[in-house]
């Protein structure tokens, strides 16, 4: 019997009886029995099994082995562990009697989640069984990811008819323990299988729980019957509401679609109220829906659903609003509007919501108006290359509402065309270019192109004709502070965008800057004396 013979021991002392070795002590009694060929089989087998890894004798893993498939032996449990780790690089034409009888010795849980990581099947569905076997029982299982296999059609009804049943025996607070794990093991678990009803119910009475539905293989279906659930208890207990407002509403929310329904609109409301991205996705996803025409929602519904404990920023409404036509816009949304306008700063975003409410403005309100359509025209007018006139009579709050639009009108110039349309428009414009320009040149963050334009802009207004002291003394110490932190690259650039407008621009831009090379800072001086002699 090749490798089968064990080692001869040691010879015992004289005090001591002679000791029998483990292999001894398994395979003479087998030998002494009738079926002696098929032990001598199964050692020559145990052998096989070690040569195959380069052993010269064999270990007690592939006697163990080799007594299941030839003698057709069982295995005791603490034999277990040891067969689990003998199976990962057994042969393949032998693994399925090993396992089998492994897995009918009663393995510890952490062997079958050991088989079951590594063979798909019938290791998967003991451990399965285990652990919903352990949930029945009232205890706990572990969260531990499993390795995904993918079920056959009967080992997957198998699985759902095993954990349908569990759900219909265990009490409604251990429902979810089940859902986690049919996830878990990739199992699905619908609703129909099982009393979904009576754990929703239950559920619906404890929101304090904290379920997480993300967690089962049914999320939306019983999220679907939960709102369902909410919904006919609303119309028996208004305490319901309270609890929309305070537990149920982010599960709530990405069906919460009917402004009409009372608790959808808490669920909207909840959800506004938390700020952030949550109300933004909120009021964007409403934003779109009003403009479908095809859409019945009421815009007044969604304004009290969306806005029932929290007001809206003069932008949110805009958005909704915004997205109507104008036959849509009720007085009752316009009083809304204006209810949160006069809290609000002129903006340009202001403006436009006025725009909107046109047809319901006061007289006051109706002056903004008129204002605001004045600049807008004058920015339409400039853009096209016409002759821009003055904007005098325009209010400093409207002008600085819609000045980012003017200064990016202003930049996409030419800078001579720019420098004339703002001598054209008077003061009050001017003395704002003052410092939003420095701003614009002096910010890191802008646009280089921005950047650019906004030095050459100020550049020549400082060397016009209609330039005041103030305008160059002060374009001149923002600009030399540019130019004594910039790079020259930045002021070729400059030049570049000079050139193109006129020759003259480029040539003063030029000895302007000498100028500020041969001499040091003088952070007290007034007006540079280039400035003076500049004609």
């Amino acid at each position: 019997m090749s490798g089968g013979i064990p080692a001869q021991p040691e010879p015992p002392s004289a005090d001591e009886p002679p000791r029998a070795a483990p292999e001894t002590r398994r395979w003479v009694p087998r030998v002494l029995t009738p079926d002696s060929v098929e032990v001598v089989d199964s050692i020559e087998l145990a052998d096989e099994f070690a040569r195959a890894r380069g052993e010269q004798h064999a270990g007690p893993a592939d006697r163990l082995a080799a007594g299941v498939i030839v003698l057709g032996e069982g295995l005791a449990t603490e034999d277990c562990a040891l067969l689990a780790a003998w199976l990962r690089s057994a042969p393949a034409d032998v693994r399925g009697p090993v396992l089998s009888a492994v897995l009918a010795a009663d393995p510890p849980r952490e062997v079958l989640a050991d088989l079951a990581a590594e063979h798909a099947g019938s290791a998967r569905m003991a451990l399965l069984r285990r652990e919903i076997a352990g949930i029945v029982a009232g205890g706990r299982v572990p969260e531990s990811p499993l390795t995904p296999h993918p079920w056959g059609a009967d080992e997957a009804e198998e699985a759902r008819s095993l954990l349908s049943a569990a759900a219909d025996e265990v009490a409604p607070d251990r429902v979810d323990l089940l859902l986690r794990t049919a996830t878990r093991f990739g199992a699905d678990l619908p609703p129909h299988r099982f009393t979904a009803e009576r754990f929703v119910s239950w559920w619906a009475s404890h929101p304090e729980a904290a379920l997480d539905p993300s967690l089962w293989p049914c999320a939306d279906e019983l999220v679907a019957l939960l709102r369902a659930t909410l919904v006919a208890r609303l119309e028996h207990s208004e305490t319901v509401l309270a609890a929309v407002t305070e537990h149920w509403w982010p599960l709530l929310r990405h069906i919460a679609t009917d402004p009409f329904e009372p608790l959808d609109a808490a669920v909207l409301s909840a959800a506004v109220r938390a700020k952030g991205d949550t109300r933004r996705e909120t009021i964007d996803l409403f934003a779109e829906r009003m403009r479908d025409p095809d859409l019945p929602d009421s815009p007044e519904a969604v304004l009290a659903a969306l806005f029932g404990a929290a007001s809206p920023t003069v932008d949110e409404l805009h958005r909704l609003i915004g997205a109507l036509p104008a036959t849509a816009v009720t007085e009752s949304i316009a009083q809304r509007a204006f209810a949160v306008l006069d809290k609000a700063k002129v903006t340009g975003r202001y403006l436009d919501l006025l725009r909107v409410l046109g047809h319901h403005l006061s007289s006051d309100l109706r002056e903004l108006w008129s204002e605001d359509a004045r600049v807008r025209s004058w920015i339409a007018a400039f853009g096209r290359d016409s002759e821009v006139g003055s904007l005098s009579g325009i209010s400093d709050r409207v002008l600085r509402a819609r000045l980012p639009e003017v200064v990016t009108a202003l930049l996409a110039a030419d800078p001579r065309a720019a420098a004339r349309a703002i001598g054209r428009a008077g003061p009050n414009l001017q003395q704002l270019l003052l410092r939003e320009l420095p701003a614009i040149f002096g910010d890191a963050q802008a646009e280089e192109s921005r950047r650019d334009g906004a030095v050459a802009l100020a550049f020549v207004l400082a060397w016009s004709d209609g330039a005041t002291t103030e305008m160059r003394t002060s374009y001149d110490r923002e600009l030399e502070r540019w130019v004594r932190s910039g790079r020259r690259a930045d002021h070729r650039r400059v030049s570049k965008l000079l050139r193109s407008s006129a020759a003259d621009h480029a040539a003063a831009w030029h000895e302007w800057l000498q100028e500020i090379v041969r001499t040091p800072a003088e952070p007290d001086r007034g007006t540079r004396k280039w400035w003076r002699r500049r004609r």
